[in-house]
This record gives C-alpha cells, sequence and structure tokens, in this order.
C-alpha cells in the first residue's frame, strides 16, 4: 500500500518536469520594397508660401511687447486690479456669475469714465467755440472813460456844484483837464495810466508844473475821501483856472 502511493507521488513529480511540446508557429518575415518607376517629386508653389507669409492667420512668431509707458500702465492696472481681487475674495473661489460680473467692472468703469469725458466735453464744447463766428468786438468803457470821452463835462461841474457835491465837482474838473491835454496832443489817455505817466508825457515845463499842482490836489481830496466844504473848492478850483490860463498862454487854445 505504502509502495503504491509513493509511486503515484513520483509519477506525478516527474510528470510535470516533462517537456512540452513548443507550439510557436515560425513566420518567414519578408522586407518589401517599392519598386515604382518615374516617381516625379512633389514641388510647392513659392509664391503662394510667400503670399501666405504676409498674412496675419499663418504668423505664428509671438511678438515680444515692447516696454514702454502704456505697457507699464496697463501691467499696473492688472497688478491693482488683481490685488482688489484677493482683498476681497481672498482664497474664496467665486461661482460662475460673481467671476462674471467681477470680470466686467473693469470694463463698467471704464465706459462709466468715458461717458463722463463726453458730458464734460459736451457741456464745455471747445469745438463750437472754435468754429462759431465770432461775435463783433465790442468795448466796454468804465465810467472814467465814458466822462472823459463822451460826456459834458462842464455841464456836470455846474450840476455837482449846484447839488453841494464839491468833490465830485473836483473829480469832473480834472477829468476835464485831461480831456483838454489828450485833445491837445499833450498826453495820450488811456485809463489804465497813471497821473504819473500823464506827467512825464507832457513835455511843456510850464504846463507839467501846474499839472503836478493839481494832480496833488485832485488826489488829496478823491482818493483821500475827504468832506469838501465850497470855501475848499473855490481855493482848488483856483488851481484848475491857472491850468487853463496857461494853457491859452502858450497858444493851445
Amino acid at each position: 500500500m505504502k509502495n503504491g502511493i509513493l509511486i503515484i507521488i513520483l509519477c506525478l513529480f516527474f510528470g510535470n518536469i516533462y517537456p512540452q511540446k513548443n507550439n510557436t508557429l515560425n513566420v518567414d518575415r519578408k522586407i518589401q520594397y517599392d519598386k515604382t518607376e518615374d516617381l516625379t517629386p512633389l514641388k510647392f508653389d513659392q509664391q503662394k508660401i510667400e503670399a501666405y507669409k504676409t498674412q496675419k492667420e499663418f504668423d505664428y512668431i509671438n511678438a515680444e511687447e515692447k516696454d514702454n509707458w502704456w505697457t507699464r500702465f496697463k501691467k499696473w492696472i492688472n497688478a491693482k486690479y488683481n490685488q482688489f481681487k484677493n482683498w476681497l475674495f481672498g482664497s474664496y473661489e467665486p461661482n460662475s456669475l460673481l467671476a462674471f460680473i467681477i470680470a466686467i467692472i473693469p470694463f463698467a468703469l471704464l465706459l462709466i469714465f468715458l461717458g463722463l469725458v463726453a458730458w464734460l466735453f459736451s457741456r464745455l464744447n471747445p469745438g463750437g467755440r472754435i468754429l462759431q463766428t465770432p461775435k463783433t468786438s465790442e468795448v466796454f468803457l468804465t465810467e472814467e472813460e465814458e466822462l472823459v470821452k463822451s460826456q459834458d463835462l462842464p455841464a456836470l461841474i455846474k450840476e455837482a456844484v449846484l447839488n453841494g457835491e464839491f468833490r465830485l465837482a473836483v473829480r469832473y474838473y480834472y477829468l476835464n483837464e485831461l480831456r483838454k491835454l489828450d485833445e491837445l496832443h499833450l498826453i495820450a489817455y488811456e485809463y489804465q495810466k497813471t497821473n504819473k505817466d500823464y506827467s512825464e508825457e507832457i513835455k511843456d515845463e510850464a504846463i507839467r508844473k501846474h499839472f503836478y499842482e493839481i494832480t496833488k490836489l485832485y488826489e488829496f481830496i478823491w482818493y483821500g475821501s475827504f468832506q469838501v466844504s465850497e470855501t475848499d473848492y473855490r481855493l482848488v478850483e483856483k488851481g484848475f483856472l491857472r491850468m487853463e490860463k496857461v494853457l491859452n498862454s502858450v497858444g493851445y487854445e
């Protein structure tokens, strides 16, 4: 019994190590050559190639953007915008709708800015002012110029004296002397000139001396804002009468 069991075990063991038959198929491999004759090499149209090179659609070279003030400004705006988003949301990722709203904020601000510029431009309307027909120039005379150039100063002097306005009468008297000097071409009357300018324009020594005297009286009374009595006025009037007498004596009648 024991010998039979031993024989069975040995058969099983040696049966497994018995060389098996090789069933692998041997396939013969051959190298095939293309023996087609009279082949013509393909030629490309060089003119079309050059034409394609000039078209943007076929330009695959990414030109580096030059560094100038505009590119630096755009980079600065982009950096500030990213800082604003990081400050607002931090590490939070907004949903698609909120991300879309955030993305269009710069464009909305740009439209608002352009609208404001357009509104200001329309209000100021510099183009219309440039193109519009120029208005006829208008000359605005000051009160003094109006008195010297067109008013009846002797009549105003008499009226002021009758009304007891002696200080105003002195003013009219002085302006009347300026008018006479201008009409006689001894001075060139202009509102912006000072009394000192007029004195320097007068070449005649006698006339300049009397003009200096009446100028002192006029400036003391008119700019000093003093009340002038009739007695004071009569004293000042003598100075103006001497001025007119000198004008007549030297032939400026």
